[in-house]
Parts: C-alpha cells; sequence; structure tokens
C-alpha cells in the first residue's frame, strides 16, 4: 500500500517536469497545474486517513514526503494563477523546474535517511531533525502561496471574480487548514491521530469546492486541447478501469485494516459493475449525456466545428438530389445536437415553405405545417440570425412573431428556428425542439447552425442547378423529337393524300375499296391524336374558358369513361354546387389520363373515389382522386413524377402526367400528389372558381 502511495507522488511530480518541458502555451501550464492539484488533494487526504489507522514510522515518512510534494504544488498552482493576471511576466514555465526538482530531491531523503518516532496515538517532531525542516518548508510554502493568491485575487476584475470566486476560496481554505497543522507541529512537537482525521475531512472539504469552482465555471475550458474523439473513444474503458482500480482499493484497504470482504459481496459487486458498464454502452442517451457533459464542461466551445463541418462535407458527396442533401444534414444535425426533434423546410419567396423532412413515424401533416412567404417567421429570420421561442432579451419584432407564431411553434414543440441561407438567399428552415438535457439553446449553438445551414443551402443550390439543367437537355430533346415525328407525320400524311387522290382509278375493284378506305381512315386518326398532343406539348395549348358546374360535368365524364372501361367502378361524392371557369375538353382528357393510369395501375376490380369541394376565401375548387391501386414510388414524390420521362411503368413513357400539369396550368390550376394513407394514390386538381 505505502509502495501504491510513492508511485502515484513521483507520478504527479514527474507530469509537472514533462509538462514544464515539453508544454509551451501559459495556459495549458494553468491546466498541468490546476489538475496536479486536484489529483493531489484526495492523495494527500487519503494517506492522512491511512496514518491515523496504522500509526507507524514508514506511514508517517510516507505522509511527510506526500506533504513536501503537494506543497511543491501548490507552489506551482499559485505561481501559474498569478500569470494570468500578468501574462507579459518574463518568468518562464521552464523556471519552475528549479524549485521543484531540487525540493524532491530533498524530500526523497526520508525515504533512505529518515527516522521518525511515534507512539501509540500521536508522532513526535524534534527539532533540527529532516521532519521538522520538513514541516518549516511545507509552512514556508503555504505562506507563500497564500500570498500570490492573495496578489491574484486583488487583480482580477469584477467578472473574473465571479468566475474564480470558488477556485480561490477553496484553495485559501485548504492553505489555512496546512497552516495550522504545520503551526502545530512546530508548536507542540507532535501531532495526534484525531488531528490526521481532522486535516483530512479539511482537505476533502476544500477539495470539493475547488473542484466545483472548476466545473461550474469551466476552468478548462480554453486550455485542452485533447480531441475529443480520443476522449470519447476511451470513456468506457476509462469507466472501466476506474472501476476495477477502485474495487482493488478498496480490498487492499479492507486488508490493511484486517477486514474481510465476504465472497457473495465480491462477486455481486463484481457482476453488478460490469452489468453496470455493459448498460451504459448500450444506451444511447447516456452516452449521448456524458458526451454533452464533456462538451459544455472541459471545452471552451460546445461543438468541434471542423468536425462537423467535415462530417456534413463527406455525407453531401453522394447527395444528388433535395432529399439526399436533406437526409445527411438531419443525419449530422441528430449527431451533434442533443435533440430528437429536427424538422426541415424548403422552398423560395415565390411559393414559400413545404415541411420536407419531419422524425421518423411522426403525425405532423406536412401540408398543413407550410409557412407562406409573407409569414412573420419568414420576415424575422431574413432579418435576425434565429428565432428562439425562449430568447432571454426579446425585441419588439420577436415579440410580435410570437404573438402570432406561439401555438405553430408549440404544436411543433419547436424551441428553436434557424435559416438555411447563403448569399441572403433564404433557401430553408430548421426547426429544432427542445434539449433532453435539459439545457437551453445558446451561442455554439447558433454558430453550429449557421455553418451547417450555409453550407446546406450552397448544396441545395448546386442541385437545384443541375437538375434544372438536366430539365433542360430533356426538354430541347424532347423538342427536337417532337420536330421529327411532326415531320414524319408530315410526310406520312402527304402519301396517304397521294394515295387517297390515286384511289379513283381502282375504285371499281371492290376489295382494294375496302382495304384502302379503312387504312387510311385508321392512319389519318392515328395521326390527329399524335399530332394534337405534340403539338400540347410544344406549348401551344389554347384553352376555350366556358363557365361549367363542375359536379354535373365530372358525373358525365364518369358514365362515359365507365362505358369504355366495365372493370373500372368509379364512386363520385359531392354535397355543393360548385361553378368554376375551364376548358371542358382539356379537362376532361385531364380526367381520362389520372382514371386510364389508375386502371392500368391495377387492372381487374379497379375503384376510384371522386370528391369536390370549394374553398371561396381563397376563390379555389378542388376535385380528389383516390384509387385502390398500388400507390407511387416514393422516389418520384412530391413533384418528381409530373416531369417528363419520369415514371415506374414497365412500358410508360413519362409524358402523360407531364402533360397533365401543362394542361392544368394553362387552365390557371394546378395538381399535386401523394399516396392516400389508407393505401393507393391521391391526386388534389385546384381550379379556379
Amino acid at each position: 500500500m505505502i509502495i501504491f502511495f510513492y508511485s502515484l507522488n513521483v507520478l504527479l511530480l514527474v507530469a509537472g517536469i514533462v509538462g514544464a518541458i515539453r508544454i509551451k502555451s501559459g495556459e495549458r501550464n494553468i491546466s498541468v497545474a490546476l489538475l496536479r492539484y486536484l489529483a493531489g488533494l484526495p492523495l494527500l487526504a487519503g494517506e492522512y486517513i491511512y496514518l491515523a489507522h496504522t500509526f507507524n514510522s514508514q506511514a508517517a515518512q510516507l505522509v511527510l514526503f506526500s506533504e513536501a510534494i503537494f506543497a511543491l504544488l501548490l507552489i506551482g498552482l499559485a505561481h501559474r494563477l498569478h500569470n494570468i493576471t500578468t501574462p507579459n511576466t518574463n518568468v518562464s514555465h521552464q523556471q519552475y523546474l528549479f524549485f521543484e526538482i531540487p525540493f524532491a530531491l530533498a524530500a526523497a531523503y526520508f525515504l533512505a535517511f529518515g527516522s521518525i518516532q511515534t507512539s501509540d496515538s500521536a508522532i513526535l517532531f524534534k527539532q533540527y531533525t529532516p521532519e521538522y525542516f520538513s514541516t518549516i518548508f511545507k509552512l514556508s510554502a503555504v505562506l507563500y502561496a497564500s500570498w500570490r493568491l492573495e496578489q491574484f485575487w486583488r487583480r482580477l476584475n469584477t467578472a473574473q471574480r465571479w468566475e474564480f470566486k470558488s477556485l480561490v476560496i477553496g484553495c485559501l481554505f485548504i492553505s489555512g487548514s496546512l497552516l495550522w497543522s504545520s503551526s502545530y507541529q512546530l508548536t507542540y512537537l507532535h501531532f495526534t491521530h484525531d488531528h490526521y482525521l481532522l486535516l483530512a475531512a479539511l482537505l476533502l472539504s476544500g477539495w470539493i469546492l475547488v473542484l466545483y469552482g472548476v466545473l461550474r465555471h469551466r476552468l478548462l475550458n480554453r486550455k485542452i486541447s485533447i480531441s475529443r474523439k480520443v476522449i470519447y473513444s476511451f470513456v468506457i474503458p476509462s469507466i472501466l478501469t476506474v472501476y476495477m482500480l477502485g474495487f482493488g482499493l478498496v480490498s487492499i484497504g479492507m486488508n490493511a485494516f484486517g477486514l474481510e470482504l465476504s465472497y457473495v459481496l465480491k462477486w455481486l459487486f463484481l457482476v453488478l459493475g460490469c452489468v453496470a458498464i455493459g448498460v451504459f454502452s448500450l444506451s444511447g442517451k447516456i452516452r449521448r449525456r456524458i458526451d454533452f457533459f464533456i462538451s459544455t464542461h472541459f471545452y471552451m466551445d460546445k461543438y468541434d466545428y471542423r468536425n462537423e463541418w467535415m462530417s456534413l462535407s463527406l455525407e453531401l458527396q453522394g447527395a444528388l438530389t433535395e432529399r439526399g442533401v436533406i437526409s445527411a444534414l438531419h443525419h449530422v444535425l441528430s449527431e451533434s445536437l442533443y435533440t430528437t426533434r429536427i424538422l426541415v423546410w424548403l422552398g423560395d419567396p415565390s411559393r414559400g415553405y413545404r415541411l420536407v423532412d419531419a422524425p421518423d413515424n411522426s403525425d405532423i401533416e406536412n401540408d398543413k405545417n407550410t409557412i407562406p412567404a409573407n409569414d412573420p417567421l419568414i420576415y424575422f429570420i431574413l432579418a435576425y440570425p434565429y428565432f428562439h421561442i425562449n430568447d432571454t432579451d426579446p425585441n419588439p419584432a420577436w415579440e410580435n412573431v410570437l404573438t402570432k407564431k406561439e401555438i405553430f411553434l408549440r404544436n411543433l414543440n419547436l424551441t428553436l428556428l434557424t435559416p438555411i441561407s447563403v448569399g441572403g438567399h433564404l433557401i430553408g428552415l430548421i426547426g429544432l425542439g427542445p434539449e433532453y438535457t435539459g439545457g437551453e439553446y445558446g451561442y455554439d449553438d447558433f454558430d453550429l447552425l449557421t455553418v451547417l445551414g450555409s453550407q446546406t443551402a450552397s448544396a441545395l443550390m448546386a442541385v437545384r442547378m443541375a437538375e434544372e439543367l438536366a430539365h433542360s437537355r430533356e426538354q430541347q430533346a424532347w423538342n427536337r423529337l417532337s420536330a421529327f415525328v411532326l415531320h414524319d407525320i408530315k410526310n406520312a400524311s402527304t402519301m396517304l393524300s397521294l394515295v387517297k387522290e390515286n384511289a379513283p382509278e381502282h375504285i371499281q375493284e371492290p376489295e382494294f375499296q375496302q382495304d384502302m378506305l379503312e387504312v387510311i381512315d385508321d392512319a389519318l386518326r392515328r395521326m390527329g391524336r399524335v399530332e394534337k398532343r405534340l403539338l400540347t406539348l410544344k406549348d401551344e395549348i389554347m384553352p376555350h374558358f366556358q363557365r361549367l358546374e363542375l359536379n354535373g360535368f365530372l358525373q358525365t365524364c364518369c358514365h362515359r369513361l365507365e362505358s369504355k372501361l366495365p372493370s373500372l367502378k368509379i364512386n363520385f361524392h359531392s354535397n355543393e354546387e360548385i361553378r368554376v371557369r375551364t376548358d371542358p375538353d382539356l379537362l376532361f382528357s385531364i380526367l381520362e389520363n389520372l382514371l386510364l393510369n389508375a386502371f392500368e395501375a391495377k387492372k381487374e376490380n379497379t375503384i376510384v373515389k371522386i370528391t369536390t369541394r370549394k374553398e371561396s376565401n381563397i376563390g379555389k375548387g378542388f376535385i380528389e382522386i383516390i384509387d385502390n391501386g398500388p400507390g407511387i414510388a416514393e422516389e418520384l414524390l412530391p413533384d418528381v413524377l409530373f416531369e417528363p420521362f419520369k415514371t415506374s411503368k414497365k412500358d410508360g413513357s413519362g409524358i402523360g402526367l407531364w402533360q397533365v400539369k401543362k394542361v392544368l396550368s394553362s387552365l390557371k390550376g394546378s395538381i399535386s400528389a401523394k399516396n392516400n394513407p389508407q393505401g393507393g394514390a391521391q391526386f388534389t386538381i385546384k381550379l379556379p372558381l
């Protein structure tokens, strides 16, 4: 046991010497001195307790040696704290070696030549012996350190005093305890069993006060530069090591005092400890809380911004669509932030901002949570870097937004909104729920979200430009294809016209007459349909608007289509009269296209439900078409299926729904698609009343 205590003291001394030689930064040297001090205090208190229970000369020599080492630690800490208020001092940290090394060697004298007398209840000191001079050195070191600490405190401003208050009070309390023990030993030349127990209790009380000051005010934040990844990688092994070491120390201590730990308790504690470590290693929530504690108590910044930026860059490398970019952003945010509530809106100032990313298995309805472009939240985000619902320093603009949007934000359980923007262009919003740690978002969170939001906005702009370029190329290819097809049709029509002109020469042949007329009639009918569709694709849509009672028109259309497709059943429902302004022929072609798609998707026993409604406040009539088919592929939602050449059908051309959208656009209407929660595809058509 004594050898173990000696080893720890030597380790503390060597750590200071190596740190003074290798570390050039003054701040990092302060950290090393503070950590050595925090480690030396409980070690010295433990040795006092050990001495109080054994009371032999070997334990007394150990305590005197440890007191000398701790005195050096106290001098080093006082020196380095003093340098915070005098940063331009010319004394280098390497010069502290001239204090530590000689006195450490002098303290080692007690190992070989010291001779301490003990009685049953006290340690006896004689004048002018090595232990007597050791006590004088301890007294001098404590007085010098206290003087340095007093100078340090007087030079601090008001803000710094609040930061270092607990540390300084704790250090002075410990110095006073050691000052009392040294004075008593020099005055009465003995120190009893109870004195050592009291001194150990005083040192542990001061240690708790110093430790509280370090953790509460994060005095190590700006001084530790160890990578977070290194710390996190060694959390579980370190806990296991500390547990096993503590278990071993308890066993050694009990053996030293003649106590015996029963077989049952020994293995019970060992098994329970291993189970606890296993639970920790498998619990993501516990690991995240330890992650949060380390980041907020031992670092200047809550996040390693470079690592988070690099993580998002790597995630974005394979993101070729908006969905991929948002998925990458969501993954990085969920790994770095301490919340499980992450929502993302995307859009632009003309269309507003649509919710595109919500928690898995969420009951959030995206359509109902769209944020219009003229929403107060959008105006606020354009003027300020974030909106925090619990802002401690609100302004009139914040109060106005909270008054109008508090219910909206509370329903979504959101605490913070930040922009996805670059170069003044607002592309989207990030919404975050409360931290599960119970903490509040601060400037570290705002800075991280600003960096990641800007990076995401750049990636989204690049994706959109690539998609627009691809769309433009597809459009050009289709226009060229249309020109060729129209040219071929024109040639075929010319040839058929010539055949028709030459037909009178053979008109007397009955067989020729029948075949010729059937071929010509069929060819002309087919070419007419193709030509009409291609002209539609070339933006030559000329609607003829009429006032139309929508429900009666739709019922007629349903009867016509059911007569052509006997296996298609249409259920039509309407509760009110709706009058719209549209082109009946074009509207019929739209309905025919959608119902044919539903029929082809299922073939047999196809059931389509059509309902209508109107919203007079926005001047729109709605047609909802829901089928019982397999639904729409997720990769085509919400807008990809309306682009040319995008289809999941084996033999589909990907033109029909694009044509539907173009025709509706000419009718001043719009169409949207999604999968119905009860199954099948759902299309919603909007028409002007």
